[in-house]
């Protein structure tokens, strides 16, 4: 056992200690510019600017008024609204990039929502291993420490860049929990005395 216990020891902190630190760079240190902003639309300084999900859908349903509108002439003068659909004119960009933003923000918010639930389930698998580790078996704690931290890595492992201000909040809950979870790791190899070279074996 004590072989297992050290190698899943390694592995944990292999994946945590990298992944906590990718975390703070893409947080607090990756550029996030381009020299072709410049040349993007103000729709996307909206969109970055936007705190919260009700700014962005009041800001949708401006634009989307504006497209109907738009459509509604088109389609009096006989034109052709894919064409122009198709090509990103103004206003129908301006509209896809805040529904995209919107349900950006939507998915988001369930990925936070998931995290902080899976990550508290896995808390209970943390305390309930400890326990049975130290009070009724080995073998059976250790495979409810395995599943607390199987749901501390999963749940905060990296995510993919987004463009609203709900990616860096989801990108903050991550990165503290990832340390969070480092934390808790180096703690269970303290009180277990994983690394111990004076420890009896265990069976």
């Amino acid at each position: 056992m004590r072989a297992l216990q050290k190698t899943l020891a390694i592995v944990a902190f292999l994946v945590l200690a990298p992944q906590t630190l990718r975390h703070a760079y893409m947080l607090w240190l990756e550029p996030r510019g381009s020299v072709l902003d410049k040349y993007d639309q103000p729709v996307k300084d909206e969109i970055s600017a936007s705190s919260s999900l009700d700014e962005l859908l009041r800001r949708y349903d401006s634009v989307h008024k504006q497209a109907d509108k738009a459509r509604e002439e088109l389609s009096r003068e006989g034109k052709s609204l894919a064409y122009n659909e198709a090509f990103q004119f103004e206003p129908y960009k301006s509209e896809r990039l805040l529904k995209e933003a919107v349900q950006e923000w939507e998915k988001r918010s369930k990925e936070i929502h998931a995290l902080r639930l899976y990550w508290l389930a896995g808390c209970v698998f943390l305390v309930l291993g400890l326990l049975s580790y130290r009070k009724l078996n080995r073998w059976f704690g250790l495979t409810l420490l395995i599943a607390a931290f199987s749901e501390f890595i999963y749940w905060t492992s990296p995510t993919f860049l987004g463009d609203t201000r709900e990616f860096d909040r989801l990108l903050g809950y991550k990165l503290a929990l990832s340390a969070v979870s480092l934390v808790l790791l180096i703690t269970v190899i303290w009180l277990l005395h994983i690394f111990a070279e004076n420890r009896e074996p265990s069976s």
